[in-house]
């Protein structure tokens, strides 16, 4: 067997350990906690990219360690260099929130603009939000309003709703109640419970649209869970 084979073989190993260690402690299985946090320790001594986005997760998140921002921070950093979205999401999360670091929106607003140019509809919500806020950057509802809809697009279910309310109050777009009834819906069938509730309550008093007591009532249903938004297909 030549040396280029057995590297093959070994690097295809520990890809299968280091999903293995990702399905632990994404299912949070605490009692192989200590299996996933070797195999993870393992794969970032040979400059494993995912193994250190992994260390990074059980660090912030307490798994078999004792709970560190810093360490996860750490670990985020150079997973984030190896080319890891995910790490780069983190990384906008600690510094936006201040978690073992000085808050900081600008590096904040750097790392989620990185995630989000590779499609995290997570990161690309959390960019609408600092454009929302006015805490750090400028206030912009216009610039919101854009992410906020690429996020939607993406099927993020949080950002469905706020965009809803966007276009039912002209908030950084121009006022829309079919944009709104459209995004709401998304919404509430991406199992929103805001949204199921915000749509009874339009339906209810008719609220930019039509009194329809059946239609209300069947909103409320789904966010007491006696409807199944499967039950409901649409498409986005």
């Amino acid at each position: 067997m030549n040396h280029d084979f057995r590297d093959m073989v070994s690097g295809i190993a520990e890809l299968d350990l280091i999903d293995r260690a990702k399905y632990i402690i994404r299912n949070r299985i605490s009692d192989s906690y200590d299996e996933a946090f070797s195999i993870f320790s393992s794969g970032a001594k040979n400059n494993n990219h995912e193994a250190e986005y992994g260390l990074g997760l059980m660090y912030a998140r307490g798994q078999f360690v004792k709970k560190s921002h810093i360490s996860a921070k750490a670990w985020f950093e150079k997973a984030d260099a190896g080319g890891i979205s995910n790490a780069s999401y983190f990384l906008g999360k600690i510094n936006a929130l201040g978690l073992g670091t000085s808050k900081d929106i600008a590096k904040a607003r750097k790392y989620f603009l990185k995630a989000a140019n590779a499609h995290d509809a997570r990161a690309e919500y959390e960019l609408a939000l600092l454009y929302f806020k006015n805490d750090g950057i400028p206030r912009d509802f216009e610039e919101s309003a854009r992410w906020m809809e690429i996020a939607a697009k993406h099927g993020n279910a949080e950002a469905q709703f706020v965009l809803g309310q966007f276009y039912k109050n002209g908030i950084g777009t121009e006022t829309s109640i079919d944009n709104c009834l459209h995004w709401l819906t998304c919404a509430a069938l991406n199992r929103h419970k805001g949204a199921q509730i915000l749509l009874g309550n339009m339906y209810k008093i008719g609220d930019g649209v039509p009194k329809d007591n059946d239609e209300s009532d069947m909103w409320y249903d789904m966010a007491d869970g006696k409807r199944n938004p499967e039950d409901f297909k649409m498409k986005i």
